[in-house]
């Protein structure tokens, strides 16, 4: 567990260290499961949860909390929405966040979206179980099973930082200026326009002038893990990226942005996140802007 630039905790912890910290019963750690799963597939991430889960872990429904007044997908909700649904999570301001999804494929995937959400409303003392669940369950750690506990509530106050988030507004005027690289999450299929989206009736393809740099990539097959810092540097480099520039990381809908946006922070780089990403930008933005690809 290595402390990170100005920040109190690091971006990520290992499934060892919380280990020994759950043992120890530290009382300001509170664990969260982010388990989401995309439209196309047939997993469901609370069903998982209640089925295998880290025993102290309560889950964080990032459909649930979202904003219901658009009809884009998981979009933030306000402050005070934040602020009671974790504050009935028994979380409080002063607690260590660990959060983890349950993502065989990938090991972390949907975290990093509670990440950020909990940092875009300032609660910066949270961390990504690296390797998820699945690294859990590999050193033969503990699990248990059965419906979501009801911790105790607890006041929470959420203070909103505009400056992690991007929205269509400034997007467009970015589009204009180029004062931020635009690098994006989706597979390369996804974003050339050759492999459909998982969101019926939306073509693929991207943004003019965003920079692909595929998730994965960020992440390491043979262990599981986040890829180590100097790797994430390399695919940011190798992809065309100036990390002296400012950059802003969209997807398909706001979750996988969040993984490149914990990459860069790794590397020491404050990254925002447009929220409504592909699937707003394709819908809305002027379509000049746009390079489309095969239809879903």
């Amino acid at each position: 567990f290595v402390f990170w630039c100005a920040r109190m905790v690091s971006p990520f912890v290992s499934a060892t260290w919380l280990r020994h910290r759950l043992l120890d019963g530290l009382k300001n750690l509170r664990v969260v499961d982010g388990t989401w799963y995309g439209p196309s597939s047939k997993n469901n991430g609370k069903k998982e949860f209640e089925r295998q889960r880290i025993e102290s872990a309560v889950f964080f429904d990032i459909d649930e909390v979202s904003d219901k007044k658009t009809d884009l997908p998981h979009m933030l909700p306000s402050p005070d929405e934040f602020a009671e649904y974790v504050g009935k999570l028994g979380i409080s301001n002063n607690h260590h966040v660990i959060v983890y999804d349950n993502n065989l494929e990938y090991g972390v995937f949907s975290s990093p979206r509670v990440w950020w959400t909990f940092r875009v409303f300032g609660h910066n003392d949270i961390s990504v179980l690296d390797g998820g669940l699945p690294k859990w369950v590999s050193h033969g750690y503990p699990t248990v099973s059965g419906p979501n506990p009801i911790p105790t509530p607890l006041p929470y106050k959420a203070t909103h930082q505009p400056q992690l988030v991007r929205t269509m507004h400034q997007m467009l005027d970015n589009f204009n200026t180029h004062a931020e690289q635009v690098i994006d999450a989706r597979g390369q299929g996804r974003f050339d326009g050759t492999a459909p989206e998982p969101r019926a009736g939306l073509p693929s393809g991207h943004m003019i002038g965003a920079i692909n740099i595929p998730f994965s990539k960020l992440l390491s097959p043979e262990t599981g893990l986040m890829a180590p810092k100097h790797h994430i540097q390399e695919v940011f480099e190798k992809a065309g990226i100036d990390l002296n520039r400012p950059m802003v990381a969209s997807c398909g809908s706001g979750i996988t942005a969040c993984t490149l946006a914990l990459g860069a922070a790794i590397l020491g780089k404050e990254v925002p996140v447009y929220d409504g990403s592909w699937t707003e930008w394709t819908q809305k933005a002027p379509k000049d802007t746009c390079k489309f690809g095969i239809k879903s």
